[in-house]
C-alpha cells in the first residue's frame, strides 16, 4: 500500500511545477537559460522572489530540475519504445526519432545540459545534477540491451553492445551541437536523414556490400 500523500506534499508539487512552467516561459522569451534570472521566474510564476528559494536553492538547482524533468520523460518514453514487439532495427529507428524530437523541443536546454552537467559532477560529492547522471546511465543500459538483442539476432554487425551504445549517444550529441552552433531552427531536420544513413551501416547487409565493393 502506497503511503498517503499529505496536503502539504500536494501543494509543494503543484507550486514546484508552477515555477518550472514559468521558468520555461522565461527561457523561451530569453532564447536560452543564460539570461534567465530568479526574479523573472518569480514574476512569471506570480510569487515573491523569496518564495522561489523555498523550492530551489539557486538558479542551478532550478535548471537542474528542468533537466531532470526532461530526463524522466525521455526515460519513460524510451521504455515504451524499447519494449515494443518490433525488430531491433525498427526500435532503434524509433529511438533515434524520439531522441531527435527531444533535441528539437529542448534546443534551449541542451547547451546548459552539455556545459553544466560535467562541471557540477567534476566537483564530486552529491549535487543536484547526480540524478541526471543516474538517468543517463539508466538510458544507456536500456540502449545497450537493445544493441545486445540486435547483435545476437543478427540485425546488427557483431560488436560490443556498449560500444554501439556510446557511438549512438555520440551521434545524437553531435546533432545537438550542430543545432546549437549552426542551425538552431532546422538542425535536427537536416541531420535526421544523415543520421539514419550512418546507423544503416550497423546492419550486416550494409557491411557485406562494403566488403564486396572494396
Amino acid at each position: 500500500m502506497s503511503p498517503k500523500v499529505t496536503k502539504k506534499e500536494v501543494l509543494t508539487r503543484f507550486r514546484t511545477q508552477e515555477i518550472l512552467t514559468a521558468a520555461r516561459r522565461v527561457m523561451e522569451a530569453r532564447g536560452g537559460v543564460e539570461a534567465v534570472t530568479m526574479e523573472e521566474v518569480a514574476q512569471a510564476a506570480g510569487v515573491a522572489k523569496g518564495t522561489i528559494y523555498l523550492y530551489f536553492q539557486s538558479k542551478d538547482h532550478l535548471i537542474c530540475a528542468l533537466m531532470s524533468q526532461v530526463g524522466e520523460n525521455l526515460h519513460r518514453d524510451l521504455s515504451g519504445l524499447l519494449s515494443a514487439p518490433l525488430p531491433a532495427w525498427d526500435r532503434l529507428l524509433a529511438v533515434m526519432r524520439l531522441c531527435l524530437d527531444y533535441l528539437r523541443r529542448e534546443r534551449l536546454l541542451f547547451p546548459a545540459y552539455f556545459r553544466d552537467l560535467p562541471r557540477h559532477l567534476s566537483k564530486g560529492g552529491e549535487t543536484p545534477f547526480r540524478r541526471i547522471q543516474e538517468l543517463e546511465e539508466e538510458i544507456l543500459t536500456q540502449l545497450t540491451q537493445l544493441f545486445h538483442q540486435g547483435v545476437s539476432q543478427g540485425e546488427f554487425v557483431v560488436a560490443e553492445p556498449r560500444l554501439l551504445t556510446y557511438l549512438f549517444r555520440g551521434l545524437i550529441r553531435a546533432v545537438g551541437h550542430y543545432q546549437m552552433q549552426r542551425a538552431p531552427e532546422n538542425g535536427v531536420g537536416e541531420a535526421e536523414p544523415v543520421l539514419q544513413a550512418l546507423l544503416g551501416g550497423l546492419r550486416p547487409s550494409a557491411l557485406s556490400r562494403e566488403v564486396a565493393s572494396a
